[in-house]
């Protein structure tokens, strides 16, 4: 297949990790807490679906937004992308979610070739056929990069089916064989410990980042 454009595969910068502040993610993403947080400021390329959700630790937020800046600097003629929940300002539990609770999570949305109606105030399920598979692709590779620096993305979590739309796509345009299965549990199954990307239902309308905790932070698990 066609080649992606190298300048898909240029990965963001790393953040100095001597600059975080530490003892803000307390606990696990399940069962934590969030304080002194940072919050997620709007920007070009992208809607904050819930203000009073965007809240998370200074290394996540920090992350986040240089992936947004980046995507948007290579597709700024594409529709905003949607960006859901972090956590709530003191982090713990909030509807919807069985984490989400110390600032390690945020849900991001995908890029489709029409805006599709109610998007983005709202996830749309990706589709064979409405899915921009280059600015999406792009997209989750930022994420999936940082996880080479401490503090990075730890886990995303994707439906299968849309992993798999994802991965044939990339395959047929010469993205490595070896680089897609580093970074998706497809095709070895929804059980398979493999890939940094796994699957979990109802992730077909968006997908789930973690980040990591930071380097030497023993308030964070």
């Amino acid at each position: 297949g066609q080649a992606v454009d190298p300048s898909l595969a240029r990965e963001i910068p790393s953040i100095d990790a001597s600059i975080w502040t530490r003892g803000q993610s307390v606990g696990r993403p399940w069962d934590g807490s969030l304080t002194n947080p940072a919050k997620l400021v709007e920007g070009d390329g992208y809607y904050i679906r819930r203000p009073y959700r965007a809240y998370g630790a200074d290394h996540v937020v920090a992350q986040v937004k240089d992936v947004l800046d980046l995507v948007h600097q290579r597709f700024a003629d594409r529709h905003d992308l949607a960006v859901g929940d972090f956590s709530a300002k003191d982090g713990g539990a909030v509807s919807e979610h069985h984490s989400h609770q110390s600032g390690r999570d945020v849900d991001i949305g995908f890029y489709f070739e029409q805006k599709p109606k109610g998007y983005p105030s709202g996830f749309v399920v990706a589709e064979a056929d409405t899915l921009d598979f280059v600015a999406t692709w792009s997209l989750l590779k930022a994420f999936l990069d940082t996880s080479r620096h401490r503090g990075g993305v730890q886990l995303i979590f994707l439906d299968y089916g849309v992993q798999k739309l994802i991965y044939q796509w990339a395959q047929d345009h010469a993205v490595p064989t070896s680089y897609l299965d580093w970074a998706f549990q497809y095709p070895e199954g929804k059980r398979a410990s493999s890939g940094i990307v796994r699957h979990e239902p109802n992730h077909d309308d968006h997908f789930h980042v973690r980040f990591q905790c930071p380097p030497d932070d023993d308030a964070c698990e």
